[in-house]
């Protein structure tokens, strides 16, 4: 009932009480019930209204009073106390009703309050929620949209910007579903500009938060992207609005809308401000769950680029149990799939370990403890190692690694985990192996062009380095293979292999061995050498015993082919104390050693093929040997310059002609078969001139003739010629000569008192003029005195201090004094040349003593 109601009420009782006292002549029995009016009106009015209620009542009580005139009786004054007495009962209960109402007022707006803020704290709590756990950004958005829905607003937009600056699609939260959807497809359909007036484009540009209290239809129309964006605002009443930037480490990276719309109150200032904590609770959300899709996602390409490596990297617990492997560590153990290794199918790190021996890079075993990954479990800091590792058991294949591992520990230095990483570098191992040991066999085989040295190095080339031990076998004469080289790391089993060989060489039946080879072209991987291929293969018991003792265990046959001939068969093997096998992967570099072991083979026999041509040809070039001549004693050298194979154009000879000897020493420019027709030429043309001319003169201008023939190719030739008179003693004073220089070097003679002197004129060079002019000298050469013919190959000899020259010869023949027998200067002459320098021509040395 209302107060105005219930005062009228009251005073009405009143009136109706004092009308049936009135009607009730004289008597005051209805005068008490005047208080009904105040206590009516106490019901829900307020005090003031009630006292005045009460007055009219004790005003009425004593007006019916005297005019029933029982105000000088009892009754009288009694029923106008009572009257007062429940007046002011009446105000008192109005007076309490008041308070009563007041406080049941201020608890139930107390407990408005305290709904609306346990909600709000709800809401807080389940945002906060989205901390904790790890999220993904859909999820995160659609959840922060559907949050503040109907406690907060009846719409919830969250506008994010991209990378490019634009603003992605929004999602939406609202209590109409409809409205949300349509919503979202509107800002699908028209984006908002973010250089736009629309109040989110303005909060993600400078970063502040707005309120939009009241909403006026013309500020919505400056809002709108498009009409259809407005018409969407005006029918569904938009009329409050919270502009909130999400601000996350400095930047801002989106905005949350919220809006209220006409059937609700506008947002105040407590809303704002519980929005903004609301707000910065959403960003930071959102931005943990970018944050967590951006680590998953790296996470996920780190995990596919590891199991992608081609390295294998493990991680493993302290006690060495498997973490993560990748498929490259799989491969490399030999499992199924990593997923086999991390449930243990394959064994623990000891079992693993225990499959392979492990050495180092000089061939040393390295024991498990001293691995990189066992030191890092143990608390170390590995370095880097370079390992070999063989597979224990038949195959025996073998892997080049190198391992490294690294321990990581916590803040504290506890070891959490240790991080192994194994690069095969197999490849390139074998690579290096491949071209070191090409470039070593080659050097080997090529330092020398003797046919036996060329194929012993041949066969030690490859040991140990490629196998334990190999042999060369060679084609002979008869087309039958003959062992030429074998090399054995174990000096002590080259007499096994001689023993082989010599008591059971390859015969032509024989499937597996160098027979087969040299018959097909093709090669022979036996990969494993078992025990009963030995006895299948063997001919007799002691062969059997033989290989048994040999110990091989693996071989490879390979043909040795120059120009397209098979000239005979390479043999390596492996021992298996060795820890290795040879298998076709080691055929490739097999083949090639043998290709150019028959190159260099077929080069030093052609070497020596022309070598012994090139001996023939200078031996035939030279005197067989020197004569006897009647008052002189002889002695020669010649030694040629550059390879065995190259003639020279040096030359001396002795021989008879019409009236006496003549000796001469010549040199003929040029090397080689030219330089050797020349030289012949010179020498059968002064043979034969001498038979009937006996002035040197005339000796050397038929020469000159001859060799001047041809004027396009004229043969230059250098020559000192003695003739030696018939009757050479005179009274035994000496021998008289005749000296002719053409172009030559002076002859030296060496005096009885231990001086040297130059003999005879220069001349001209034979061959280089149509004619010439030549004087010759007529020398004693007196007993004790010796006279040295020599080539300028003597004095042409390099040496540190440069040519050795004419002085130095002269300075060594005075050191050797008067009385030496020829033979022996010429050897000193010979020894001081090779021990001056390099020879850059070819020595030809006649030394002639009275």
């Amino acid at each position: 009932m209302p107060r105005s109601r219930a005062v009228a009420a009251g005073l009405a009782l009143i009136v109706l009480i004092a009308v049936a006292d009135l009607l009730i002549s004289r008597h005051t029995i209805l005068i008490p019930l005047l208080v009904v009016g105040p206590l009516v009106a106490a019901v829900r009015a307020a005090p003031r209204p009630v006292a005045a209620v009460g007055l009219v009542a004790v005003a009425t009580g004593v007006g019916l009073a005297f005019r029933d005139r029982a105000w000088h009786d009892a009754d009288g004054p009694t029923a106008i106390i009572a009257v007062a007495s429940g007046s002011l009962l009446a105000i008192a209960v109005a007076r309490a009703q008041r308070t009563l109402a007041g406080t049941a007022r201020a608890r139930g707006a107390e407990l408005v309050a305290e709904r609306a803020a346990r909600r709000r704290a709800d809401l807080l709590a389940r945002l906060t929620g989205l901390l904790e756990g790890p999220q993904e950004l859909d999820v995160a958005l659609e959840r922060i949209a559907a949050l503040p829905v109907g406690e907060l607003a009846d719409l919830v937009i969250v506008d994010l910007q991209r990378d490019d600056g634009l603003l992605a699609g929004a999602v939406t939260g609202a209590t109409d579903p409809q409205l949300a959807e349509r919503l979202r497809e509107m800002r699908r359909r028209f984006p908002l500009d973010p250089a736009g007036r629309h109040p989110v484009a303005v909060a993600l540009r400078d970063g502040h938060a707005q309120m939009l209290p009241e909403m006026t239809e013309a500020e919505l129309g400056g809002f709108a992207a498009s009409p259809e964006h407005l018409e969407l605002m005006l029918e569904t009443r938009y009329r409050s609005a919270l502009v909130l930037p999400l601000i996350a480490r400095g930047r801002t990276f989106g905005v949350l809308s919220m809006l209220r719309l006409a059937n609700r109150e506008p947002f105040g200032q407590a809303d704002f401000e519980f929005a903004l904590d609301l707000a910065a609770r959403s960003a930071l959300a959102l931005d943990n769950a970018r944050l967590y899709g951006d680590l998953a996602t790296s996470e996920q390409r780190l995990e596919t680029i590891v199991t992608n490596l081609g390295e294998a990297v493990a991680a493993l617990s302290p006690d060495g149990k498997p973490l993560f492997v990748n498929e490259a560590t799989a491969q490399l153990l030999g499992a199924p799939s990593s997923e086999a290794v991390m449930a243990g199918e394959v064994g623990d790190l000891q079992t693993i370990m225990s499959r392979y021996i492990v050495l180092d890079e000089h061939g040393r075993e390295v024991p498990v403890t001293g691995q990189p990954l066992s030191e890092a479990l143990a608390g170390g800091e590995p370095e880097p190692r370079l390992l070999r590792t063989i597979e224990r058991g038949g195959q025996r294949r073998d892997r080049w690694i190198l391992a490294r591992a690294a321990p990581i520990r916590d803040s504290a230095g506890r070891l959490q985990l240790v991080v192994s990483v194994i690069e095969d570098v197999s490849a390139v191992k074998r690579q290096e192996m491949r071209e070191r040991l090409l470039s070593t066999a080659t050097k080997l085989m090529t330092s020398t062009l003797d046919v036996a040295m060329t194929i012993d190095k041949a066969a030690w080339a490859v040991v140990p380095e490629l196998a334990d031990w190999a042999r060369v076998d060679l084609v002979d004469d008869r087309g039958e293979l003959r062992q030429a080289a074998v090399a054995h790391r174990d000096m002590a089993k080259l007499e096994l292999l001689h023993e082989w060989r010599r008591d059971y060489p390859p015969w032509r039946e024989d499937r597996r061995g160098p027979a087969e080879v040299l018959r097909s072209g093709a090669p022979i991987v036996w990969e494993q050498v078992r025990p009963q291929d030995i006895e299948r293969y063997a001919q007799t018991p002691r062969h059997a015993e033989l290989m048994r003792l040999i110990d091989t265990c693996s071989v490879l046959i390979v043909p040795m082919i120059a120009g397209g001939q098979v000239i005979g068969t390479m043999e390596l093997a492996t021992t298996s104390d060795s820890h290795r096998m040879l298998g076709r992967g080691d055929l490739e570099l097999a083949e090639e050693l043998a290709r150019r072991a028959a190159i260099a083979v077929v080069n030093a026999r052609v070497h020596a093929e022309r070598t012994h041509v090139a001996t023939t040809l200078q031996r035939s070039l030279l005197p067989p040997r020197l004569p006897e001549l009647p008052g002189l004693q002889l002695a020669s050298r010649f030694r040629a310059a550059g390879t065995a194979s190259e003639v020279g154009g040096d030359f001396y000879d002795v021989f008879a002609g019409r009236d006496g000897w003549i000796l001469v020493v010549g040199d003929v420019t040029g090397k080689g078969p030219e330089a050797a027709a020349i030289t012949s030429l010179a020498r059968n043309t002064l043979r034969t001139t001498a038979l009937y001319e006996t002035d040197p003169t005339a000796m050397l201008s038929r020469l000159n003739e001859t060799l001047a023939t041809d004027p396009e190719r004229r043969q230059i030739c250098t020559a000192v010629l003695v003739e030696l008179a018939a009757a050479p003693a005179i009274n035994g004073a000496g021998v008289r000569l005749r000296v002719s220089r053409a172009g030559h070097p002076p002859p030296l003679r060496m005096c009885a008192d231990g001086t040297v002197e130059e003999i005879g004129a220069s001349g001209s060079l034979l061959g280089a003029f149509a004619e010439g002019h030549w004087e010759p000298s007529q020398v004693v050469l007196a007993p004790g005195e010796r006279l040295v013919l020599y080539t300028d190959g003597v004095t042409d000899t390099r040496g540190d201090s440069g040519r050795y020259g004419g002085a130095r010869l002269a300075e060594l023949l005075c050191g050797i004094g008067p009385g030496a027998a020829p033979d022996v200067i010429a050897a000193r002459i010979d020894e001081a040349l090779g021990a001056f320098g390099e020879q850059r021509d070819d020595v030809a040395l006649l030394v002639l003593a009275a």
